[in-house]
């Protein structure tokens, strides 16, 4: 049966998929912005911009943003004074930075700005899906909460966006309470007391055992040495790194992986 032009027109006019995840892409090139729609489509909500303002007062006007996609070459500024701008604003939602231009200086910057993520343009599909798949994911570090009996959904809504603040900068070796408690509206004594009680662990323990847990999964690739891993999670020192994981899995990281390796 044909579709009337009014019911056609309460058809797209609809407003967004509630069990769809929100992806704000900001880039100042159109056809990017049209790839990444006709790519990300069918399992997000694409918010597309090609302005720095624009997309600041989506950031200010949507407290629901899910992530950030945020090109590092943008025509009135660059990336990276985009992303701080962003940051006083909203300090959880994670920012996945993507470029043509992939140096080394490039990573080092945004590393040192705590940026989520990064991939090169051209995208390669798989690697840009599992990004994205990888920081939309409710719980990434799932088997940790298991095993500290951590029920993230019961937490309320201020250990819950702690938690996430913690789950994606863990990788920060400067990560601290303060920090946290500043991106969740709280006192860092407060914090430490509420996390504490509502999670069942302190945030230290808590951010020792997502480091551990992440390290575990890098070791299985035989080609990043050990002081990359450490510094990947959060270690500054390589042999405080070996330290902590030997006090933790009871072996260290070169053993674990030889381990590994050896299955």
């Amino acid at each position: 049966m044909a579709l009337t032009d009014l019911e056609a027109k309460e058809i797209t006019t609809l407003g967004p998929d509630p069990h769809k995840k929100t992806i704000l892409a900001v880039d100042d090139d159109a056809s990017v912005l049209q790839s990444l729609e006709i790519i990300l489509q069918d399992k997000y909500q694409l918010i597309k911009k090609e302005k720095a303002d624009d997309a600041l007062r989506i950031v200010q006007e949507r407290r629901d943003l899910d992530l950030i996609i945020l090109d590092y070459r943008l025509g009135e500024t660059d990336g990276v004074t985009l992303y701080r701008r962003i940051r006083q604003i909203d300090r959880v939602v994670p920012i996945l930075f993507t470029s043509a231009y992939g140096t080394k200086e490039l990573l080092t910057q945004l590393l040192d700005v705590r940026a989520n993520g990064f991939i090169d343009k051209p995208w390669n599909l798989d690697q840009l899906e599992q990004k994205i798949a990888r920081l939309l994911s409710s719980d990434p570090f799932e088997r940790v909460h298991r095993n500290l009996k951590i029920d993230f959904d019961h937490l309320s809504l201020k250990m819950r966006r702690a938690v996430q603040y913690i789950d994606r900068h863990y990788s920060s070796p400067e990560l601290s309470l303060e920090e946290i408690g500043q991106a969740v509206s709280l006192h860092p004594k407060y914090l430490s007391a509420s996390f504490k009680k509502e999670c069942g662990v302190g945030f230290h323990d808590y951010l020792t055992a997502i480091r551990i847990d992440r390290a575990i999964q890098l070791l299985k690739d035989p080609h990043r040495t050990i002081k990359e891993i450490s510094c990947e999670v959060g270690f500054s020192e390589q042999g405080y790194f070996s330290k902590v994981f030997l006090s933790k899995m009871g072996k260290s990281p070169s053993d674990y992986r030889t381990q590994f390796q050896s299955k």
